[in-house]
């Protein structure tokens, strides 16, 4: 036999790696939080969710890879503006995340592409790029870890309730800066192919073309992004309004660019939030608020050293 057959993939072998693996990244690692994605709307042409959310919450340890801070392209200035492309590499115990995670939600039997890692410690909270789950290569013919390649998270309105201030604020802060209005009636169908869209997209552009319905966005006279809908009262939340924003009672109407969706306005208090936006205007702003308000571009960087794992000592 190519094996000697007195050592073999004994269970009680593979239990005694398996909580030796545990106890490591216990004794080693830090404390996470993983929040996983919930679609709730997605597009299966373009296998992405813009209305996705982030509502619940497992604390799991993990032990970090990089010993020396994070890796990745680090704070750069690229055509845009500034990103922040910060890389981590956690390792968690299948079968810790099997307990706390799996055991509460049976329909996530791994960490998936696309969910959360939160870090208290520095506070960053980066997005799951890519999930090793087969190294170290089967060790007694067994799988103990999965290993997570994560990267900085971009927020692009999601909705986040999990009940971590410094998590849930984000989404909180952009509501602050947005503004309702108010529709009525029933959808108004589009006049070239008939189709009537009743919802709108969280995250796609609005737009209105001034004492007309049904129009092009080539037409737009006015447009913004739009944060949230509520299709029970009829209620949007836009930001980033361009543009004179007419709201003529049951007359002007907005349509979403990529829904389709269009509505007439009301009058219904929304004549005394819709305003065109200003970037000196100290209540409306866009996301870049600090930069553009404050003129503060000196310290948009930190040059200073300091161990992100050190908890605050250096």
């Amino acid at each position: 036999m190519a094996r000697n057959p007195y050592i073999r993939d004994v269970n009680s072998e593979q239990k005694l790696v398996e909580d030796l693996t545990i106890e490591t990244i216990k004794s080693m690692g830090r404390n996470m939080v993983y929040i996983p994605r919930k679609l709730q709307s997605e597009d299966d042409l373009f296998g992405e969710d813009v209305n996705s959310k982030f509502d619940d919450v497992y604390d799991l340890e993990m032990y970090i890879l990089n010993v020396s801070g994070f890796e990745g392209e680090g704070d750069i200035i690229a055509k845009y503006g500034l990103e922040i492309k910060d890389r981590a590499t956690f390792v968690v115990a299948r079968k810790r995340f099997t307990d706390e995670v799996t055991e509460a939600d049976g329909s996530i039997d791994r960490p998936r592409e696309g969910d959360l890692i939160y870090f208290p410690l520095t506070k960053a909270l980066l997005e799951i790029n890519f999930v090793e789950h087969e190294n170290p290569f089967y060790q007694l013919g067994s799988l103990y870890t999965f290993t997570l390649v994560c990267e900085t998270f971009t927020y692009n309105n999601e909705k986040f309730d999990t009940g971590i201030e410094d998590l849930d604020d984000i989404f909180k802060d952009r509501r602050k800066k947005t503004r309702s209005l108010v529709l009525t009636g029933s959808p108004i169908a589009e006049g070239s192919t008939g189709r009537t869209a009743s919802n709108y997209f969280q995250g796609e552009v609005l737009f209105q073309v001034a004492g007309q319905q049904g129009d092009t966005f080539s037409n737009a006279s006015a447009t913004a992004d739009i944060v949230d809908w509520d299709a029970n009262s009829k209620t949007l939340l836009i930001t980033n309004i361009s543009g004179n924003l007419l709201y003529t009672s049951n007359t002007e109407s907005v349509k979403g660019a990529s829904s389709g969706a269009e509505y007439l306005i009301t009058t219904d208090a929304t004549a005394d939030i819709i305003i065109q936006h200003n970037i000196e205007d100290n209540e409306f702003f866009g996301d870049n608020e600090s930069i553009e308000l404050e003129g503060n571009i000196d310290n948009i960087i930190d040059f200073s050293d300091s161990d992100p794992f050190s908890e605050g000592n250096f």
